[in-house]
């Protein structure tokens, strides 16, 4: 792959080309913090949904820090556990066991409230991704591969409505595989019937998107969110401050 590193720097972000699109058949989107967003953080749904309980909020503690825990463990769990409330139980038990709080009808009540919140709150595309999907298509193959349970991210999906723009979508859940693992990224080349020189991925998350597709051999596009650090020697081959900022590069 040549590399002919230019950038293009703007007020409040920048664009990085590392790489040039020549021979670029397929763009495959990650679809969490890339092409979608929750409009409610974690932090905020724990506070809606104790104050929908009448729990005494002071039994989770700092809040901040509970989002912390609750996404870390949320990436550990989901690869063990296939359903989303299952899942999501799971981690409020945890969460609450680590306070030295044991109470099984309290953690399904926590749990039960943050999805019904969560579930009312629903997803929301960012601006200009969906203008995008609609340019590329014609000139590209476009692919989406999500880490995540099924019963969580086809609802995602559908509510979208994306679904028809894609010519083959992956969900982790469905195949038992998840982000960073090549193997997952292989699926989606075969479903798109591309090699992996010729297509790229973009994803949000550097060590799940960035490492694994390019250890896939996919060339990668990074939406790197402000003040994120690479944490391995792979150098995307775009960077943009946001997912619309591909269209300066790929149209």
């Amino acid at each position: 792959m040549t590399l002919d590193r230019s950038a293009k720097d703007r007020r409040g972000g920048s664009a990085i080309q590392t790489s040039t699109p020549d021979g670029l058949k397929a763009v495959v989107f990650d679809l969490d913090a890339t092409l979608c967003a929750y409009p409610l953080s974690v932090m905020e749904v724990f506070a809606a949904a104790l104050d929908r309980t009448g729990i005494d909020p002071s039994i989770l503690g700092d809040l901040s820090a509970v989002q912390a825990r609750y996404n870390a463990l949320w990436d550990g769990t989901q690869q063990r556990l296939a359903a989303t409330e299952t899942i999501r139980l799971h981690i409020v038990e945890q969460l609450l066991a680590e306070r030295d709080l044991h109470d099984p009808d309290l953690a399904v009540r926590l749990s039960d409230a943050y999805g019904v919140v969560r579930r009312e709150s629903g997803v929301r595309p960012f601006d200009g991704v969906l203008e995008l999907l609609r340019d590329l298509r014609p000139r590209y193959a476009l692919g989406l591969l999500t880490n995540g349970p099924s019963d969580m991210q086809w609802p995602k999906i559908e509510s979208l409505g994306i679904a028809e723009r894609f010519d083959a979508i992956v969900v982790a859940g469905d195949v038992g595989i998840y982000k960073p693992d090549r193997r997952v990224f292989e699926i989606m080349l075969d479903r798109l019937h591309v090699e992996p020189g010729a297509a790229i991925y973009t994803g949000d998350n550097y060590d799940v998107d960035i490492v694994g597709a390019r250890a896939a051999g996919m060339r990668t596009a990074w939406v790197r969110a402000n003040g994120t650090q690479p944490t391995a020697e792979v150098v995307p081959d775009i960077e943009v401050a946001d997912t619309a900022e591909l269209r300066e590069v790929l149209l």
